[in-house]
C-alpha cells in the first residue's frame, strides 16, 4: 500500500533536464562540491574515477552511475591520467515544481548499471535528438527519451521494493502528500488532516514538518501557488477564474496570497506571458 502512494505520487512529478553532456577528461579535481536544487546523475562509459561522499571513497569504473543530490558535499576526481568518459545530466522530479519525490526512492551513490548498452543507446539518441533544430516531433522524441533515461537508472538503483521502502515516512504521512498535490483547490485544515489520522494537530504538523520540510498547510498553499502560475501562464482562463477553480473564496484573497509568493500580482504576472506569445 505504501508503494502505492508513491506511485502516485511518482506520476504527478515532471522530470526536467537543466543540461547534459559527453565529456572526456585526463584530468578532474572538484573538492567540496555541491549542486543546488538540483540532481547530477554520471555514467562512466569507459576509464576510471573516484567518489568521496563523507568519509568514504568510492572507485569508479565502467558500468557504475553516481547519484548525487542537491546540497551534498562531494569530492569527484581522478587519480590517473587515463582518459575516462563521462556521459552526465543535471535535473529535477518534482511535483509542481515544490515536492521533491526523488528522496522517496532512497538512491544510493554509487551503482553498477546492469542494462548499461540500452542506457548508452538511448544517452546517444537524446544526444542527436538535441542536434536537430527546428524539427518539432524532437520535442516529444526528447521528453520520451529523457524519461527512459530515468527508468533505467531507477530500475537499476531500487533493486527491489523492499530496497526502495526502508526508511520511508508512513502510509499515513504520505497519503495527506499525495492528497495535498492532487487537491490545490481544496479547502485543507490541520484538524481534519489530524482528524483522518486520528492524532494530535500538533503532532501531525510537526511530524509533517520533520519529513516533509514544511507544515501542510504551508506546502498547500505553496502547491496552490504553483498550480495558478502555471494556469496563468496560459491564454485560455482569466484571473478570476483561476482563483474560483484553486478554491478561493475572492479575488482579492487570492491577490494577496499570490503576491506573498511571487512579488506581483496574478494580473501582473499573467501580462508577462501575454507579450512574449
Amino acid at each position: 500500500m505504501q508503494m502505492d502512494v508513491i506511485s502516485a505520487l511518482l506520476e504527478t512529478a515532471d522530470l526536467k533536464i537543466l543540461k547534459f553532456d559527453i565529456h572526456n577528461r585526463n584530468e578532474m579535481n572538484y573538492r567540496n562540491r555541491t549542486l543546488n536544487e538540483h540532481y547530477m546523475m554520471t555514467y562512466i562509459r569507459k576509464g576510471s574515477a573516484k567518489l568521496k561522499v563523507e568519509d568514504k571513497v568510492y572507485n569508479l569504473h565502467p558500468g557504475t552511475v553516481i547519484f548525487i543530490p542537491p546540497h551534498l558535499k562531494h569530492d569527484q576526481y581522478k587519480d590517473s591520467d587515463e582518459e575516462t568518459e563521462f556521459l552526465w545530466w543535471h535535473f529535477t522530479y518534482t511535483i509542481q515544481h515544490v515536492v521533491d519525490v526523488l528522496p522517496f526512492l532512497q538512491i544510493p551513490y554509487m551503482y553498477s548499471l546492469k542494462n548499461h548498452k540500452r542506457f548508452e543507446e538511448v544517452f546517444d539518441e537524446l544526444m542527436l535528438s538535441m542536434s536537430r533544430k527546428g524539427h518539432l516531433p524532437n520535442i516529444i522524441l526528447q521528453k520520451a527519451k529523457s524519461l527512459e533515461l530515468l527508468y533505467l537508472l531507477l530500475d537499476n538503483a531500487l533493486g527491489s521494493v523492499k530496497t526502495a521502502t526502508e526508511s520511508q515516512p508512513s502510509h499515513s504521512f504520505l497519503s495527506i502528500l499525495l492528497k495535498i498535490v492532487n487537491q490545490p483547490e481544496a479547502t485543507l485544515s490541520l484538524a481534519d488532516l489530524a482528524a483522518e489520522l486520528h492524532m494530535n494537530p500538533t503532532y501531525v504538523s510537526n511530524h509533517f514538518k520533520a519529513i516533509f520540510g514544511k507544515s501542510p498547510i504551508l506546502l498547500h498553499r505553496e502547491i496552490k501557488i504553483a498550480k495558478a502560475k502555471s494556469l496563468l501562464e496560459i491564454r485560455e482562463m482569466n484571473v478570476t477564474e483561476i482563483s474560483e477553480l484553486l478554491g478561493f473564496n475572492d479575488i482579492q484573497t487570492f491577490t494577496r496570497l499570490f503576491k506573498k509568493y511571487t512579488g506581483i500580482s496574478p494580473r501582473q504576472y499573467k501580462e508577462l506571458f501575454i507579450r512574449t506569445i
